[in-house]
């Protein structure tokens, strides 16, 4: 056990150090420019960069994307994986062929549609299109979940008159709690992190998000201030990172068991 250990922790040292690389170099220029008052400089940092608001944004359009494509998925998966019905089969496997569909792909078809609808450069645009491709895949792991969830429980249910929705509510709801908070994490991670569709949809700078404003930060016209950027760099990693470390053993269960049920 302990020898195969040290073999997982040899393989897995080198992409950790890969992965750590990134901030490394990020606290060392950080230290390197703004060796003296360092608690000066991050807070000259916040002030000059305006992360504030873009930091308020994302977290706003992550958060509203993680519930809303949440609480879509759970009754379609209920729905795919209790009834019976023409079609089902092909509903399945054409959720599974979207996610073979990048925003990238859609992006100018996309900014036409929120355009007619009067809602580009706002944070509910942005809501709607993340949650529309975040859906499918939520779909798909609930489903699996829901699988494996015994049709007793809901069949004994039945019988003492409850119906489909008290049962989704009482019964489905809160036995998929860890599958739930696995896909709102990958929902709210992917929104947080998404880049292209912002680009395309938001105009203003105060409806900026985290990485959009990071990349206004470096096209500068004539000189790039970097310890700011990988000040501001440092400080869009810490919501993604404080959500997986205290999600974590949800997140492994839920996944695990997801998996597990597909």
């Amino acid at each position: 056990m302990l020898r195969r250990s040290l073999l997982y922790w040899g393989a897995l040292l080198p992409l950790l150090a890969l992965n750590l690389f990134p901030f490394a170099v990020a606290i060392d220029t950080i230290y390197r420019a703004k060796s003296g008052d360092m608690s000066a400089f991050w807070a000259g940092m916040w002030v000059r960069t305006e992360l504030g608001i873009s930091l308020v944004n994302s977290l706003v359009i992550a958060l509203a994307t993680a519930i809303a494509s949440t609480l879509v998925a759970l009754p379609a998966a209920y729905a795919l994986s209790r009834f019976r019905f023409r079609g089902r089969q092909a509903i399945s496997e054409t959720l599974l062929g979207t996610q073979m569909l990048t925003p990238i792909m859609l992006v100018l078809g996309l900014s036409q549609m929120v355009s007619g609808m009067g809602l580009t450069d706002t944070r509910a645009a942005l809501v709607l299109l993340y949650s529309a491709f975040q859906v499918p895949f939520a779909v798909w792991m609930l489903r699996g979940y829901i699988d494996a969830i015994p049709i007793e429980l809901e069949e004994a249910a039945l019988l003492d008159g409850a119906s489909r929705r008290q049962i989704l509510g009482s019964i489905i709801l809160p036995l998929s709690v860890p599958a739930l908070l696995v896909t709102a994490t990958f929902a709210f991670i992917t929104a947080f992190n998404e880049f292209v569709l912002a680009l395309t949809l938001l105009r203003s700078s105060s409806n900026f998000t985290l990485p959009l404003r990071v990349n206004a930060l470096t096209a500068g016209r004539y000189a790039v201030d970097w310890p700011d950027v990988m000040g501001a760099v440092l400080i869009a990693s810490l919501p993604v990172l404080i959500m997986f470390v205290g999600l974590q053993r949800y997140m492994l269960r839920g996944l695990r068991l997801s998996l597990g049920a597909t």
